[in-house]
């Protein structure tokens, strides 16, 4: 059952992060650094923009909730109110272009670029807003130059940081802030939310989402995401389907991609890993509750090869070699370790 405050905020499977940034508004308690950490497409976005609504409506219906409709709550859904900056690998990459240069961490110039914005006071509003996406990305030289920020905020500055991984981040900077993570949202919830924007395929869609609400909703206004997923969920079959050579070699064409895309080849490593989980359960005799219905066939033939233990065995497998890559264990090494571990067929 999703909580008013949460119906009231439009957001989806986190009740209590809703709850607690809400109650903070109420009782005039904001922190002035937030880090909101979650896999990619969880609602990350969706929730902080509600949040800053609520911070900025000017005809709220309640305590801590937004009305939708003043321009302070147009301008935030536009991404155009003129006291909140966001920071990301996109626009970065848009200032490198104009200076000749690319890069795929935010850098210590950017960081100081938010330290710049964060000294403006307020136009419109009560706070001037900082947002930093994609903070996963940020170097460890740009995290040292944000500590100054945040050790020594200006009174009316918010901080939000938006990671994907949480982990890739410096205790110094975790320390500083206040710690938000989103977590997988149930599928039922995920179905509801389809159903009542017109789906009339909620249950596969919220299946496949694997707990990413944003996802599910990309996916519904762009049909080509979902196919694009079916079509990585047969790549990942063929890839366990192989025998011992051609599994290494595709272990090493991934391994080489992870340089120019950590979080494409961290997508497939997750398709990757919920597949065994499906055989798992097939071979368990609970093939109602697989995730990926169209390969199910396909998949019952797969797990008859392999015991149990087998099928455990691959998929704790994939769960190391994801865990290795974001400890920043050498690509080539976590993945060929990975195949090796997988039972033969």
């Amino acid at each position: 059952m999703i909580s008013p405050a949460s119906a009231a905020w439009g957001v989806v499977g986190h009740d209590a992060a809703v709850e607690r940034l809400r109650r903070q508004i109420v009782v005039g308690q904001v922190r002035h650094a937030t880090l909101v950490s979650g896999p990619a497409g969880v609602g990350k976005r969706t929730l902080v923009t509600a949040w800053l609504k609520a911070l900025n409506c000017q005809h709220p219906p309640a305590p801590g909730e937004f009305c939708g409709e003043c321009r302070a709550c147009a301008k935030i859904e536009r991404g155009v109110h003129p006291d909140i900056q966001r920071f990301d690998l996109e626009s970065q990459a848009a200032a490198s272009a104009r200076k000749g240069g690319m890069n795929r961490q935010i850098t210590i110039e950017t960081a100081r670029d938010v330290r710049s914005s964060a000294a403006i006071r307020p136009i419109e509003g009560r706070w001037r807003v900082v947002v930093i996406d994609d903070a996963e990305t940020l170097a460890e030289t740009a995290q040292e130059a944000l500590l100054k920020t945040l050790e020594e905020p200006p009174p009316s500055m918010l901080l939000v940081l938006l990671s994907d991984d949480q982990e890739a981040l410096l205790p110094t900077i975790l320390s500083r802030c206040q710690l938000i993570d989103l977590k997988p949202v149930a599928s039922s919830a995920i179905e509801v939310m389809l159903v009542e924007r017109g789906a009339g395929n909620a249950a596969e869609l919220a299946r496949m989402a694997q707990g990413r609400p944003g996802w599910a909703l990309r996916a519904l206004t762009k049909p080509a995401l979902a196919e694009q997923h079916l079509s990585d969920v047969e790549e990942a079959i063929d890839w366990l389907s192989g025998d011992s050579y051609q599994r290494v070699v595709t272990a090493i064409k991934q391994a080489d991609r992870f340089a120019k895309g950590r979080a494409e080849t961290l997508d497939r490593l997750t398709i990757l890993h919920t597949v065994w989980r499906d055989l798992l359960l097939i071979g368990s005799n609970l093939p109602d509750r697989v995730t990926y219905l169209a390969p199910r066939d396909r998949l019952s033939m797969l797990a008859a090869n392999w015991t149990l233990s087998d099928l455990k065995r691959g998929l704790v497998a994939v769960q190391t070699c994801i865990s290795d890559l974001e400890a920043n264990v050498r690509p080539r090494l976590a993945m060929e370790t990975m195949v090796l571990q997988w039972p033969n067929r």
